[in-house]
């Protein structure tokens, strides 16, 4: 039995916000490629399994490191939010003052 070589491709381009501070390992564009591992010879049924091992691969490999982006962005959003929030503090100060 041969097998047949097909390959499921992932491509992603990102655009984190500037003073996103990302590890040197994130890098914002990616391409991942993924054999589907199926027999010329085989069925519908098998090629439609191996596709789905190839899908479920895919996912995992896509879901970790658009988690870590999602974590680099909301790290530093956070980091925003309370500076935002520092200053709204200080002016609401300012004005019960005067």
């Amino acid at each position: 039995m041969t097998s047949a070589q097909t390959t499921l491709t992932i491509s992603y381009a990102l655009s984190p916000p500037e003073y996103t501070n990302a590890p040197p390992s994130l890098a914002p564009n990616g391409a991942h490629d993924f054999a589907v591992e199926a027999e010329k010879t085989g069925t519908t049924g098998e090629y439609y399994e191996a596709l789905h091992k190839s899908i479920v691969a895919a996912r995992e490999k896509l879901g970790d490191e658009l988690t870590a982006w999602r974590n680099a962005v909301g790290n530093a959003e956070a980091g925003k939010e309370k500076a935002a929030e520092a200053a709204q503090g200080e002016e609401e100060e300012e004005e019960e003052e005067e």
